[in-house]
């Protein structure tokens, strides 16, 4: 297996440098490319020579589609950039791979996270099982699966959610123990006004709304 991780930047410079730290240091990561969508702060500077960097414009879908463009590996890892992987992350998705799981995600934590993190944590193995999970979880598909789902579309949000529909009717997916760590910054001091607007975004997009409007109304909101 060779595993390319995929990071979609923005203005990530407080978290990128512990991102790259921590999968340079994990076994059997193949390749990491930080897809940037023009940052304005010191991200770009903070890319490792270890890591490969792929310049474009904003939009997750679409610097999604980029990396997985530039990898070379045989299976994706699409991370968020103020995640933290387990150690043994590469381990962990071979162990699911071999099995016969064609992709799948992990489990989430969200330490310092107070109320609206423990209710993260509760509510995401019970969202798993519709199955319905999202791109802070740590997505990882085939390569081969990846190209036959026509990747992530490029819509500026839930370009997760369409996609994992598409690889979740490709074939089995696996739920792994992680942990994925995910940090609380954007959200800390505005918990409930977070999961209210998370929980609107979600069902006006059930009921039909476009990705774009829906960005339009984060960015009013944010």
């Amino acid at each position: 297996m060779k595993l390319s991780v995929i990071i979609p930047t923005l203005n990530e410079e407080a978290s990128i440098g512990d991102l790259l730290e921590r999968l340079i240091a994990a076994p059997n990561v193949h390749e990491i490319i930080v897809s940037d969508g023009g940052s304005t702060d010191g991200t770009v500077g903070l890319v490792s020579p270890r890591a490969r960097l792929v310049v474009g414009g904003p939009g997750r879908g679409p610097q999604l589609g980029r990396g997985a463009d530039a990898a070379t590996g045989d299976v994706l890892l699409f991370l968020h950039a103020d995640v933290l992987p387990p150690a043994d992350v590469a381990a962990q998705i071979s162990g699911a791979l071999r099995a016969g799981f064609v992709g799948g995600n992990f489990r989430l934590r969200y330490p310092g996270g107070g109320l609206l993190g423990r209710w993260l944590e509760l509510l995401a193995p019970i969202y798993r099982r519709l199955p319905r999970y999202y791109g802070d979880s740590g997505i990882f598909v085939r390569r081969d699966v990846y190209e036959a789902c026509g990747g992530f579309p490029h819509i500026p949000v839930m370009e997760d959610v369409i996609f994992v529909r598409r690889m979740e009717a490709a074939g089995r997916t696996a739920y792994l123990p992680g942990p994925m760590v995910s940090a609380s910054r954007r959200w800390k001091e505005r918990q409930i006004q977070t999961l209210l607007l998370w929980g609107l975004m979600q069902t006006a997009f059930a009921l039909g709304a476009t990705p774009w409007r829906l960005a339009r109304f984060y960015r009013s909101r944010t």
